[in-house]
C-alpha cells in the first residue's frame, strides 16, 4: 500500500471508532427529559393528523359508492365547460316541424349537428364539416348568415332565409 492510501484507511478507521464511541458511551448516559409542553404539542399533532385521515377515509368510503358518483355527476357544475342548450317546448316542436317540411329537398341533406365556440367566434359543425358566419356550405349555394347554439340562419341563392335546428344524437 502507499503511503497515502494508508492515511486515508487510518482516518477512516479512527473516524469509524469515534463514531461508534460517541454513538454506544456517549450517548447512552443521556436520559431526555421531553416537557409536558412539547408532549402537548406532540399529542395535539397526532390528534389533527388522525381526524384528516378520518375524513379522507369518509371521502373515499363516498367515492366507492356508485350512488354518491351519479349523483355528483347528475349535480349542478361551478364551471361547466359544456353551453346550456335548452329543449324546443312542445308549441316550438310543432312549428319547426312545419318550417323543416317547406325546406328544401337540398337542405333535407343538411344537418346541423354541432357547434364550436372559440373565443368570440362560433363555428358551426354541418355536415361534419366546420363553418363561419359568411361562408358558403360545401357543394351548394348556401351561405351561413348567423349561427346560434340552438340553430344555423342560412340564405339560399334566391335570398330565402332558412334556419337549420341542431339535431343532438
Amino acid at each position: 500500500m502507499k503511503k497515502r492510501e494508508k492515511i486515508i484507511l487510518v482516518l477512516a478507521i479512527s473516524a469509524l471508532i469515534y463514531g461508534a464511541f460517541d454513538y454506544f458511551i456517549l450517548s447512552s448516559g443521556k436520559n431526555e427529559i421531553i416537557g409536558p409542553e412539547t408532549e402537548n404539542q406532540f399529542s395535539n399533532f397526532i390528534e389533527k393528523i388522525n381526524t384528516t385521515l378520518a375524513n379522507l377515509n369518509i371521502i373515499e368510503k363516498k367515492k366507492a359508492n356508485a350512488d354518491y358518483l351519479i349523483s355528483m355527476i347528475e349535480s349542478e357544475w361551478k364551471n361547466d365547460p359544456f353551453p346550456k342548450i335548452e329543449k324546443l317546448s312542445k308549441k316550438n316542436q310543432g312549428s319547426s316541424i312545419d318550417k323543416e317540411s317547406s325546406i328544401d329537398k337540398e337542405m333535407e341533406g343538411l344537418i346541423y349537428s354541432g357547434f364550436i365556440k372559440l373565443g368570440n367566434k362560433m363555428l358551426a359543425v354541418i355536415d361534419g364539416m366546420e363553418y363561419t358566419t359568411g361562408e358558403h356550405i360545401k357543394d351548394s349555394g348556401y351561405k351561413i348568415i348567423q349561427i346560434t347554439p340552438e340553430s344555423v340562419f342560412i340564405n339560399n341563392n334566391l335570398n330565402k332565409k332558412i334556419i337549420l335546428y341542431l339535431k343532438e344524437g
